[in-house]
C-alpha cells in the first residue's frame, strides 16, 4: 500500500462530500442522526478504510493531484487476499458505524448480493466506489478517474459492473459503455438502485 499522503487524505474527504446524500451512506451513518458534520467525519473514515482495502487487494485511482475524488475497484486479485482485506475492513466498520449502522451495512450488502446472484458475476470486476468533490465536478474528472480502471478491465478481458442509487448518473455511465441490467428496490434504504454491466472493449485488429 502506498504511504499515506495529503492527496489520498483529500480524496477520502472528497468522496465523503460527493456521497453524503447517497441512501446507502445515509443508512450506514444512522448513528450521526441529523448532524451533517458528524456524518461527513464518519464517511471520511469509512472511505479511508475503503482505500486501504483497495490498495491492498484491488485497484485505486485518484482523480488528480489535489485529491478531488477517487475510484475504487474490486479486481481479479486472488480471492484469499480479497477476503482477508474485506474482513479487516469489516472489523473496523463494526466499530466505526455502531451497532445499528453496521447492521444496516451488513443487511444492505446481503440484499444487493442476493440481487446480483442471477447475473453470474463471480469473475467480474466491481466499481465499488466512485466520486468527485462537488466543487470539482463538471471538469471531466469523473470520466478521467475511471479511464485507467476501464482500460485495465479491457486488458483483462473482464466484465465489470456497478450499482448506483443516483438515476441521474445513468447517462454518464452509459457513455462509458455500461448498460442497465436491472432496477431494484433495497429494503433497508427504501430506495431504488440500478445495476449496470459493461462488456470488455476489444481493440480493433489492424488491417
Amino acid at each position: 500500500m502506498p504511504d499515506t499522503s495529503r492527496q489520498t487524505h483529500a480524496a477520502t474527504n472528497s468522496l465523503a462530500q460527493a456521497l453524503i446524500s447517497d441512501p446507502f451512506y445515509r443508512s450506514v451513518t444512522v448513528a450521526c442522526g441529523d448532524d451533517a458534520a458528524a456524518r461527513l467525519a464518519m464517511l471520511t473514515t469509512y472511505f479511508e478504510l475503503a482505500l486501504v482495502e483497495g490498495f491492498e487487494a484491488g485497484r485505486v485511482d485518484l482523480a488528480d493531484s489535489a485529491g478531488n475524488g477517487a475510484a475504487i475497484w474490486t479486481t481479479n486479485t486472488p480471492l484469499p487476499l480479497r477476503q482477508a482485506a474485506y474482513a479487516q475492513r469489516e472489523t473496523a466498520l463494526r466499530e466505526l458505524l455502531g451497532p445499528q449502522g453496521f447492521a444496516n451495512f451488513a443487511a444492505i450488502v446481503e440484499n444487493m448480493e442476493h440481487a446480483l446472484a442471477q447475473h453470474d458475476l463471480q469473475h467480474a470486476w466491481y466499481l465499488s466506489i466512485a466520486g468527485i468533490a462537488p466543487e470539482a465536478q463538471g471538469r471531466g474528472l469523473g470520466a478521467s478517474v475511471l479511464a485507467p480502471g476501464l482500460a485495465a478491465v479491457d486488458q483483462a478481458g473482464a466484465v465489470c459492473f456497478l450499482e448506483t442509487y443516483n438515476e441521474r448518473s445513468l447517462p454518464f455511465y452509459g457513455r462509458l459503455g455500461f448498460e442497465v441490467a436491472g432496477r431494484h428496490t433495497e429494503a433497508i434504504t427504501g430506495a431504488d438502485y440500478w445495476l449496470m454491466l459493461r462488456q470488455p472493449v476489444r481493440a480493433a485488429m489492424p488491417d
